[in-house]
């Protein structure tokens, strides 16, 4: 499989969480971080804060709510 985004997240959206997995592929082999964050903005700032630390700079959403509705 060609890849097409060396880094890049996707996130799982709740009421009250979020769940980002963020995949990195070297070579042949992607590895995988996990990480659960709440919706409150200080949270959110550290979710920021760690794609950046992780030069993740792709992300895509999943959610089956409004997502008119900012989540903080």
């Amino acid at each position: 499989m060609k890849v097409v985004y060396p880094i890049c997240c996707g996130v799982d959206v709740h009421k009250t969480f979020l769940v980002a997995t963020i995949i990195a592929t070297q070579g042949i082999v992607p590895s995988y971080k996990k990480k659960r964050f709440s919706t409150f903005n200080n949270s959110i700032l550290a979710f920021k804060q760690w794609l950046l630390d992780n030069n993740c700079l792709d992300v895509c959403m999943e959610s089956t709510g409004k997502y008119y509705v900012p989540i903080y």
